[in-house]
């Protein structure tokens, strides 16, 4: 995970029809961003298909990049010596514009670009 960033995230769990109960607000570490999604350390695994609502605080603006997104896969890596849980997203709802500034931010690796 090259590029990272401070991700605050809730999920929600489906309880019948229409209807879903959201979790409280937890803390991730981003990274892997791309266009259509990112890899996300967690404190718990979530399972494929659940919905979460990230909260991502990159450095290039003071207010969080706000993203409707879908868990696609869960694995495990290393992060500072202990196995942490990892889930990869993909962006189900984004501003275009958010979305167009958030990927010339990715693509300078995290530098500011000036016009």
């Amino acid at each position: 995970m090259e590029l990272r960033a401070p991700v605050r995230y809730r999920f929600a769990k489906k309880i019948k029809d229409g209807k879903y109960r959201v979790s409280s607000t937890f803390r991730g570490i981003g990274g892997n961003f791309s266009a259509n999604g990112a890899a996300i350390m967690v404190g718990k695994p979530l399972p494929a298909k659940t919905l979460v609502y990230l909260e991502i605080y990159f450095t290039y603006q003071k207010e969080p990049v706000l993203v409707t997104a879908e868990v696609v896969r869960k694995e495990e890596v290393s992060y500072k010596g202990k196995m942490t849980p990892m889930i990869m997203v993909r962006y189900l709802v984004i501003d275009e514009a958010v979305r167009d500034r958030m990927t010339g931010f990715i693509i300078s690796r995290g530098k500011t670009i000036k016009n």
